[in-house]
């Protein structure tokens, strides 16, 4: 049986703006967050879970240039549209 992640298209955006490492921990949901971590403009994110409609996302990042491990990434948290560009999904690009 395929994982569910595995059958989702996978939307990306990109951040508009930098986050020092600062806000990075502290808007980090998951328990730890790597020393030094920022997200940069131009970033890529991949969006887990869209608020309302597109009021506020669930993003997640990865350091190894947005490849995605199942079931690990460095930082996760919600972000506004003022803060990321929607790119749209895999499948609408293939």
């Amino acid at each position: 049986m395929r994982d569910a992640a595995e059958v989702m298209a996978v939307t990306t955006a990109k951040m508009r703006r930098e986050m020092d490492e600062r806000e990075c921990k502290r808007r980090n949901a998951l328990s730890r967050t790597s020393p030094g971590l920022v997200l940069r403009r131009g970033d890529v994110v991949t969006v887990v879970e869209t608020f309302g409609t597109g009021e506020a996302f669930l993003v997640e990042f990865t350091k190894q240039g947005g490849r995605r491990h199942a079931n690990s990434c460095d930082w996760m948290g919600v972000l506004y549209p003022a803060e990321i560009e929607v790119m749209g999904s895999a499948a609408e690009s293939g």
